[in-house]
């Protein structure tokens, strides 16, 4: 039909078959406007709302990590050598910024583990529990003080998350502002090209022409210093100007590469507060469960003891996690961001690998760590 526009004229049977078709196209659109109807075969389906799916135990273990790691691709962007990258150094507010972070996420990661299984730590609502009716003496309401004991916990917890989102989130968004900015200074550079150095050469000019000047009336040596000293003032006033521009250029250029990690970086600091979430979640339950209980009654709900072991081995498994793998990749991550030019840094270098490693043994190990093995 295409060809019909360089070879046929409008007496050629290809171009009537043209208009016949676009006509029968015209006349069919109301039909086309229609909804059309669902086959025998293929039954109606009503849309369904997609809810986000709760994370599983493991799954919730393997979220915490994923920050360790997301931090790891962070560090190893704005550290080491990188080809293809403008030779200059990250600046070095970027390196201690995450520092900061690194220390606090630190915090956040670092929990007391359960007394009754290893870890000196908060009060084991499952050991209660278990010493109702076992021991003399203990009642529903030193169950309820356990719980007590773990919601303060948990919210504290819950606490340090939002604000470690909240200090990455910052950071991110001080990046994308910086980013923008250098992109827009790249645009300008096509219509402005007055820079430093050329303001320098500009003055220079204006310079010698007064010199010049200057020689045509014979003013004589007084006005040759005036002349050097003015020199010397404009050059050192460009030089602080062009240093401060590339320092600019700097921040923003590495802003942009960082920002792309960072992005992901507040994204997996999402998901992992679903950790805290779940724990929120089965303390209230477990609290409600506990509300209804009476006194005099020594006899403790099946699955009220399964809810409290699953969220305590859950807890402890969290705990031990942070002690034999993230505390000492955290500790590897800062070092590497305390020293970025050491080497070992950078996409590639050996400190990233490492770090990529240890986090990966870290989410091969979360099966046995819930086991308490």
């Amino acid at each position: 039909m295409i060809k019909v526009y360089f070879t046929g004229g409008p007496a050629c049977p290809s171009a009537c078959g043209v208009a016949e078709r676009c006509q029968r196209a015209i006349e069919d659109i109301p039909r086309l406007l229609q909804p059309p109807e669902c086959p025998q075969s293929i039954p109606s389906v009503s849309p369904v709302s997609v809810e986000p799916q709760e994370l599983s135990p493991p799954q919730l273990l393997e979220a915490l990590v994923s920050v360790v790691a997301t931090l790891g691709d962070v560090m190893a962007t704005v550290t080491g050598p990188h080809r293809g990258v403008r030779r200059c150094a990250p600046p070095k507010l970027l390196h201690a910024a995450l520092r900061i972070f690194t220390w606090s996420l630190r915090k956040g990661l670092e929990h007391p583990g359960v007394p009754s299984l290893g870890d000196p730590g908060v009060p084991s609502l499952g050991q209660a529990l278990a010493t109702l009716g076992a021991t003399p003496g203990a009642t529903w309401a030193d169950v309820r003080a356990a719980g007590s004991a773990w919601r303060e916990l948990v919210a504290a917890c819950e606490e340090r998350w939002k604000q470690l989102v909240e200090e990455i989130t910052k950071l991110r968004d001080a990046c994308e502002d910086a980013a923008l900015a250098w992109a827009r200074d790249q645009q300008d550079k096509a219509t402005h090209r007055g820079t430093a150095g050329d303001n320098l050469a500009a003055t220079a000019q204006q310079l010698m022409v007064a010199l010049d000047r200057d020689k045509e009336a014979s003013v004589g040596a007084t006005r040759d210093a005036q002349v050097a000293m003015a020199t010397n003032e404009a050059m050192g006033e460009a030089v602080v100007a062009t240093r401060q521009a590339r320092a600019a250029i700097r921040r923003r250029h590495w802003a942009e590469v960082a920002l792309e990690p960072l992005q992901r970086l507040v994204d997996a600091c999402d998901r992992a507060t679903e950790f805290i979430s779940y724990m929120e979640c089965q303390l209230r339950d477990t609290e409600a469960a506990l509300e209804g209980t009476k006194e005099a009654s020594p006899n403790v709900p099946e699955d009220l003891v399964a809810k409290v072991a699953k969220f305590e081995q859950l807890w402890e498994a969290s705990a031990r996690l942070f002690k034999h793998h993230l505390l000492g990749t955290l500790g590897d991550i800062h070092d590497l961001l305390l020293s970025p030019y050491s080497g070992h840094g950078g996409p590639g270098g050996a400190g990233s690998r490492a770090v990529a490693e240890q986090c990966q043994k870290a989410i091969e190990d979360v099966p046995r760590l819930l086991w308490g093995q």
